[in-house]
């Protein structure tokens, strides 16, 4: 009974990381590929534009 109950958690959460990995990679093909592209973008839709970066150094 306890095997068949981590099989069916196993399955769940395997479908669980597929659904989220499909998600994501729909939101990164649908960005724009340039700064340009993305500044274009925001005036057209009268957005702000956010600029996330960081270093290691």
């Amino acid at each position: 009974m306890q095997n068949k109950s981590l099989r069916s958690r196993l399955a769940m959460l395997t479908l669980l990381a597929a659904m989220l990995l499909a998600f994501a990679a729909t939101a990164m093909a649908s960005e724009p590929a340039s700064f340009k592209e993305a500044l274009t973008l925001a005036k057209a839709e009268n957005k702000m534009l956010v600029i996330d970066f960081y270093t290691d150094w």
